[in-house]
């Protein structure tokens, strides 16, 4: 057992977690790295934001890893349900309308960027991103193009770690950077897309 998990648990052992403490910790968090980046988040700097002492943070968030994460991961608090059952293109349209407009926001951009940087430099860091704050977001994909695939919709044989990037990557860009291309909508990129997922037609 590890130094931090025995030290949170000794916290909980005494009295349960303020959870306005952990969200405020962790909001800071997230503010800090949209407004600094990773060159400057801190502990220190988010204890400070945040309103807490240095060991308040370190109990909840062991290491700097820790904090970056359990803040990451709030960005999954309004992730969307999977779309009902339904024709592939539309359960796509949704979902994928849903990354768009979350992605829109100029913070939630800025931090998603500011974590992409920081994830090239940090391969534990980015380990801990894919695992704990992507991975719940790629399901809702994944889910629906294996139901495609089950369906007789779609192909089989796709490789879904491929496909995802062709599916999401748009939506990043046009979450962005709208204005380069106002007129172009969801629903013509999932067009694009699943021209090359469909059975071949006879």
């Amino acid at each position: 057992m590890t130094v931090g998990t025995r030290t949170r648990a000794t916290g909980r052992r005494g009295r349960p977690r303020d959870e306005r403490i952990d969200r405020a910790i962790t909001s800071a968090a997230l503010e800090v790295i949209a407004d600094a980046g990773f060159d400057g988040f801190t502990v220190e700097v988010v204890a400070q934001r945040a309103g807490v002492a240095k060991t308040t943070v370190y109990r909840r968030f062991p290491t700097r890893n820790d904090l970056v994460v359990g803040a990451l991961e709030r960005l999954n608090d309004d992730l969307p349900p999977t779309p009902p059952p339904g024709p592939v293109r539309e359960r796509l349209v949704e979902a994928l309308e849903a990354v768009r407009r979350r992605t829109s926001a100029s913070t939630r951009g800025r931090i998603l960027m500011h974590a992409a940087a920081e994830g090239s430099c940090d391969p534990a860091l980015a380990d801990l991103v894919q695992a704990r704050v992507l991975a719940p977001r790629r399901e809702v994909l994944r889910s629906i193009i294996a139901d495609g695939v089950d369906s007789g919709e779609l192909r089989e044989g796709i490789d879904t770690d491929a496909v995802l990037p062709v599916l999401v990557g748009p939506m990043l860009y046009l979450g962005m950077w709208g204005s380069v291309a106002p007129d172009v909508e969801v629903a013509s990129v999932v067009d694009v897309v699943l021209s090359g997922l469909t059975r071949a037609s006879d």
